[in-house]
Parts: C-alpha cells; sequence; structure tokens
C-alpha cells in the first residue's frame, strides 16, 4: 500500500469485498471530558474549560484492520507518556489547561504495541496508519511503528506550518519524530456518484476497500475511513467528527470544532447513510464501538 495508489471507483474491482478479514476496536485507555465538550453549550469554550464540574467518560480508541495484503491501523491512541512525562506537553499553559480539559486514565499497559500484543499482534506488522487528524490522542503510538507509512490528509498536515499548532493540540515534538514516514495526501475527485458529495476520495489499497473522505469540522483537515468487506455493513470510521454516531445524525455538535464545517459534514454522513441503510457509523470516542463493529459482521441482528 502506498500514496501513490490511485483511487478508483468502488464497483471496478469485484472481489473488493473480500479484502478485509476483520475490523477491530482497541482502547488506549480512558477519558473524563466535559457534556459541554461532548454534546455542546452555547457557553463560550474557556467558560465550560475553567467552570463546569459536569463529566463524561469516554473511550480513547483506534482500530485495526486486517486487510489481505496486512494490517492498517486508523488512528493509533494516546501515548501513557501524557502521565508520567511532566513535560510531555511542553507548553506550561496546555499542561494547566489540559488537566482542566480531560482527565486521563491511562496506563502503561495500554501503549500501542503492548495492547497489540496482548490482542495476538505485532507493532512490527503494521503496514499502514491513516491518521484522522494529528490531536495528540490519534498519534500517540506512532513511535511504536516506526516501519509504517503514516497517512493524513495535506490539509491537516498544513497545520504544522502555521504559527501555534500547540493551541490547537498539535504537538509538534510528537509528530516530527526521527523514522516518522509521514505521508501527506490529496483527495482526488470521486468517480463514484456514492461519495461524490464529500468531494475526494483516496483508496488506500487501490481496491475500493478502505476509502478515505475528508471530513473537516473537529479539525480543518479531518478524514474518515469507508470500510467494505464481504457481507459486512458498510462502515464508517469518523475519527472526532462527533462523539457518538447519535449525535451526528440528530445534528447535535460538539463544543469544539468550526459549526459551519461540522454542519456542512454532517449533512453529507446522513446523505450517505440514506445511500446505504446499513451503514455503520463508528466515533473513535463513542463507548459503543464495540458493539458498532460487532452488528456490522455478518449474521449479526441490529434489532
Amino acid at each position: 500500500m502506498t500514496p501513490e495508489m490511485e483511487t478508483r471507483k468502488i464497483d471496478e474491482t469485484p472481489d473488493a469485498g473480500t479484502a478485509i478479514k476483520s475490523v477491530r476496536v482497541f482502547s488506549s485507555g480512558w477519558a473524563d471530558q466535559h457534556e459541554e465538550h461532548r454534546f455542546g453549550t452555547s457557553l463560550p469554550q474557556l467558560w465550560w474549560v475553567l467552570m463546569s464540574r459536569s463529566w463524561v467518560r469516554t473511550p480513547i480508541n483506534y482500530f485495526l484492520i486486517e486487510h489481505r495484503d496486512g494490517l492498517v491501523l486508523f488512528d493509533t491512541g494516546l501515548d501513557p507518556a501524557i502521565k508520567t512525562d511532566p513535560h510531555y506537553v511542553s507548553s506550561a499553559l496546555g499542561r494547566f489547561l489540559l488537566r482542566r480539559i480531560f482527565r486521563l486514565h491511562i496506563d502503561a499497559d495500554d501503549r500501542l504495541d503492548r495492547v497489540l500484543a496482548a490482542n495476538n499482534y505485532s507493532a512490527g506488522d503494521i503496514g499502514t496508519a491513516v491518521i484522522s487528524h494529528l490531536h495528540f490522542d490519534h498519534v500517540g503510538g506512532i513511535a511504536r511503528i516506526p516501519q509504517a507509512q503514516l497517512i493524513v490528509s495535506a490539509r491537516e498536515w498544513a497545520q504544522l506550518s502555521e504559527p501555534h499548532p500547540e493551541r490547537e493540540w498539535i504537538l509538534r515534538e510528537h509528530i516530527e519524530i526521527p523514522d516518522a514516514k509521514w505521508c501527506p495526501i490529496d483527495f482526488q475527485p470521486a468517480d463514484d456518484p456514492l461519495l461524490e458529495p464529500f468531494g475526494g476520495t483516496y483508496d488506500v489499497a487501490g481496491d475500493g476497500s478502505m476509502v478515505l473522505l475528508p471530513t473537516p469540522g473537529h479539525t480543518p483537515g479531518s478524514l474518515s475511513m469507508l470500510v467494505r468487506a464481504q457481507c459486512w455493513s458498510p462502515v464508517l470510521l469518523v475519527g472526532d467528527l462527533a462523539y457518538e454516531a447519535s449525535l451526528l445524525m440528530n445534528d447535535t455538535l460538539p463544543g469544539t470544532g468550526n459549526p459551519k464545517q461540522l454542519r456542512a459534514t454532517y449533512s453529507k454522513v446522513r446523505q450517505l447513510k440514506q445511500k446505504l441503510p446499513d451503514l455503520v457509523i463508528v466515533p473513535s470516542h463513542d463507548a459503543d464501538a464495540e458493539r458498532a463493529l460487532w452488528l456490522a459482521q455478518p449474521g449479526q441482528s441490529r434489532d
């Protein structure tokens, strides 16, 4: 799998459905986030960050796709060093705010390579990691997979060239690390009418089984992955576009992100859901992610 693989119309490769063996969700711990963060609020962001006392537990998930050509990650979770290294966030202001935005529950066993090993996978076998966006809780495992190609949207990568990406929780020192094989990608015009509203696609494996879609809103360059496997319901991994699938379907915006972009992207995803009624939408911080993937498998009933 290389960044040069061209985008293809899904229906042009009749064996695309047989390429995916499994899709699994793993956790790199949990966090408490403010209710206003998760469910939205009309209050100013700084107010609820500093004053809110309402918390909700959220998983810090990432996903492993077994493709016939190798193992692919969608995001890499959180690095446990954020709890043990007092200067993991280099900015004093960032360290102050982090404690007020999240209460992190993570330990050494939640490190990417250890989680994979506990589930009979090797971090050294990961060939590709698709990064939905560059926030620290989605790139925390990249140092454990130096051999992997790290796919990110070019729009997301461009934030590293802006004056203060750390203000958006994009921590350069944990992204631009030695040996990291970053591959910023551009989306190509979609020749599949089903996906045309998104304005572009990127085919990870060149067989239509893992198609990336631009889904801005949480960050300007956020992306999602549409996974199609034989006999499965199609699965859309949406990263942090929404914190729960039901919130996206109800057009309930979170307390962060660009509201205009979020509403536009939510609308596109709901349109896709109308065209694919069995589509399973899986946010990274949804406690129901594991159950949603289980229900997407052959022979499972959603009743």
